[in-house]
């Protein structure tokens, strides 16, 4: 398990991983396909094409795997979402496939966060 895994609460996925999912899965699918349309390479529509195509299935198994935790946690997930965030919920206890997701998530953000501020050449994050 992954040290963020063991401090975070329900909260913080809900709020602050999972956002941060969608907004990396964004940019990301916005960029390849831009790369996609502006190309007249027929080799780079390609590989752009491959790209985005797994970081589709990569972002599909870390929601599969976040969607299951969550169900593991409906009444505190419920309790959360009806207090608006007041109710922090429990300190999550993932399993291997969960933790690995999450930290999955998390470093799909640092990655995409980091080509934003120039210090990645590369829009997708590899495994």
């Amino acid at each position: 398990m992954h040290q963020h895994d063991a401090t975070m609460t329900l909260y913080e996925l809900m709020y602050a991983v999972i956002p941060n999912l969608n907004t990396a899965e964004r940019l990301v699918c916005n960029t390849l396909d831009s790369l996609i349309n502006a190309s007249e390479n027929p080799l780079d529509i390609v590989k752009r094409t491959e790209q985005r195509q797994a970081f589709n299935l990569e972002v599909h198994r870390v929601r599969m795997n976040i969607e299951h935790l969550l169900s593991r946690y409906r009444n505190d997930v419920d309790e959360v979402l009806r207090t608006q965030g007041g109710v922090k919920g429990p300190r999550i206890q993932p399993d291997a496939l969960e933790a690995d997701a999450i930290q999955s998530a998390i470093d799909m953000y640092q990655h995409v966060r980091a080509f934003q501020r120039g210090e990645r050449r590369h829009p997708v994050p590899r495994r």
